[in-house]
C-alpha cells in the first residue's frame, strides 16, 4: 500500500486511513460519513482502529468530528488575507453570501483597557457588539467590538446587518485606513463553541484589532474567533530595508 501523507503507511490504522479517504474523495463536502459502528463493522475492524485513524484525518483537516452528531467531509477552508478588507467583502471576493447576527448589543462605560486603546478617558461611553458572521449561512466566527459612542451616534443593532467597515465609511464618513491585528491560537470555550454549532475545545484564530482613521485616530478595536477547521489566514510579505539601505537611500535623495 502506498504512503498516505501520514508517515507509514503500513498497519491496519493506515489501511483504514485509505479507506476512508477513497470515501471522502468519492463524497461531497459536509456530508455524513457512515457511522462508527457500521464501518467498523463492515470492514471488520476495531471501533478504536477505526477512530485513531478518523483523529488523524480530523487533524489533517480532511474530516469534521462533531459530538453526537458523526463525522463529516471537511469542507475546503475559507481563507482571509490579513488587509484592510471586511469580512463581507472577502467573502463576496470569494463568491460567497456574507451573513451577520447581532448577539449582543451595548453601551457602557470604558474600562481602562478599553480606554487605553481606543485613546478616550476611563468612564467614557462606548458600545460593545458582538456578531455572529456566516459565509452561506455556515457558521465561521464570532466578533466582538468596542468603539466610542460619539464616533458612531445613534448606532442600533439594526445597523450591524451588513459591513462594519463600510457602514463607518458611508453613514459617519470614516474609513478604515490601516490597522493593526495579532494573531493567537486559541481553544473555543462552550459558549462560542455553541453559537458555531461546532464542540467546546476545539481549535480557533484569535484576532486582536485595532484600526485607524484619517490622522491616525483610533476608530474601533475587537476581538475576532474564527474557527480553526474552516478557516485559514494568509498575508503578503514583503522586505523591509535594512537600516543601512534606509540611510543611503536618504542620502541619494
Amino acid at each position: 500500500m502506498a504512503n498516505d501523507g501520514f508517515g507509514s503507511a503500513t498497519g491496519k490504522v493506515a489501511q483504514v486511513r485509505g479507506r476512508l479517504l477513497e470515501l471522502i474523495d468519492h463524497g461531497d463536502e459536509g456530508v455524513a460519513l457512515p457511522s462508527e459502528r457500521r464501518l467498523a463493522h463492515d470492514w471488520g475492524v476495531a471501533r478504536m482502529t477505526l477512530r485513531r485513524a478518523l483523529d488523524d484525518l480530523a487533524t489533517a483537516g480532511l474530516v469534521v468530528r462533531e459530538h453526537g452528531r458523526g463525522n463529516f467531509v471537511a469542507r475546503p477552508k475559507l481563507t482571509r488575507r490579513l488587509a484592510m478588507t471586511s469580512f463581507s467583502q472577502e467573502m463576496r471576493n470569494r463568491g460567497l453570501v456574507p451573513g451577520s447576527v447581532t448577539l449582543e448589543f451595548r453601551r457602557l462605560p470604558a474600562g481602562p483597557r478599553q480606554a487605553r486603546t481606543l485613546r478616550i478617558p476611563v468612564n467614557t461611553t462606548i458600545v460593545r457588539f458582538t456578531r455572529l458572521r456566516t459565509a452561506d449561512g455556515d457558521p465561521i466566527g464570532v466578533e466582538t467590538t468596542w468603539v466610542a459612542d460619539d464616533v458612531v451616534p445613534d448606532l442600533t443593532p439594526a445597523d450591524l446587518d451588513g459591513s462594519w467597515y463600510d457602514l463607518l465609511a458611508d453613514r459617519y464618513g470614516i474609513p478604515i485606513l490601516t490597522g493593526r491585528t495579532t494573531i493567537e491560537p486559541t481553544l473555543l470555550d462552550e459558549r462560542i463553541a455553541a453559537v458555531l454549532h461546532t464542540d467546546p475545545g476545539r481549535p480557533a484564530f484569535q484576532l486582536d484589532v485595532v484600526t485607524f482613521g484619517p490622522n491616525g485616530r483610533v476608530v474601533e478595536c475587537g476581538t475576532d474567533l474564527f474557527r480553526g477547521d474552516r478557516f485559514q489566514l494568509t498575508a503578503e510579505l514583503r522586505p523591509v530595508p535594512a537600516p543601512a539601505l534606509r540611510r543611503h537611500a536618504r542620502r541619494s535623495a
